[in-house]
């Protein structure tokens, strides 16, 4: 770990953050109507305290985990574009022909509303950067460096980590759903579950190969086709729009 790193860190968290503690004063007028709204303040350092350990753990095992070149910028190619892309697709087939399909009318109502209240900068810049440095960069490092402490060859160690780094990326979203006003079934759980997974094991099989970079951008990714697809293909009004 070294200055510029930290800083370089503390720069890719930042607006994430931000954006994050800003926009939570929506989702909590909409989901919490019985509790009071923290202030801004506390949004920010509740979101600042469930990150920068992860990231600081990160600095601490990357290397150690022989991820050399993690803040290298070689890996943003095509075929880290083509697969980011595939991978987002993916996603918009399984909700719209799959999950939309699956659900009642007003479930998909709900899902709709509390999702489109998160703005897509928060998705792209908490989602796609800070999400994948606590993720890929902070627990998947780590998961490898004990993983090569246990076994060997380290390829062994890198599919392990990732697979329960991408676990518990996807357990995290879970907590989310449970707080919709929306019925959760079984429907709703097999979709998080599983398109977050693969989104983990995609973002992790990036990371490994080309860095944190080609991670943060298939995730960035994932988010902006799906804004395009329900702002201009299956666009669904949400109460608050004029």
């Amino acid at each position: 770990m070294n200055l510029y790193e930290l800083l370089l860190i503390i720069v890719l968290l930042l607006p994430g953050l931000l954006l994050m503690a800003i926009n939570e004063k929506n989702l909590y007028t909409n989901i919490f109507t019985d509790v009071p709204l923290p202030s801004f303040g506390l949004r920010f350092i509740n979101h600042v305290i469930l990150s920068v350990p992860f990231a600081l753990l990160g600095l601490f095992f990357y290397k150690r985990a022989g991820f050399e070149d993690a803040f290298s910028l070689t890996g943003m190619d095509s075929p880290t574009l083509v697969l980011s892309l595939l991978c987002a697709f993916v996603n918009v087939i399984a909700y719209y022909f799959y999950f939309k399909k699956n659900v009642a009318e007003t479930t998909y109502k709900e899902v709709e509303e509390t999702r489109q209240q998160m703005w897509i900068g928060t998705r792209c810049f908490y989602g796609g950067i800070v999400e994948e440095v606590i993720f890929r960069f902070g627990i998947m490092s780590f998961f490898v460096w004990i993983g090569n402490l246990l076994t060997s060859p380290s390829i062994l160690s890198i599919w392990a980590a990732n697979l329960l780094a991408s676990l518990l990326f996807s357990l995290a979203h879970l907590p989310g759903i449970y707080q919709m006003k929306a019925p959760v079934t079984k429907t709703i759980l097999f979709y998080s579950f599983t398109m977050n997974l693969l989104v983990g094991l995609i973002c992790g099989w990036l990371y490994w190969q080309n860095g944190l970079a080609a991670a943060i951008i298939c995730h960035m990714l994932f988010h902006l086709i799906w804004y395009l697809f329900e702002k201009f293909v299956f666009r669904f009004p949400i109460k608050n729009e004029t």
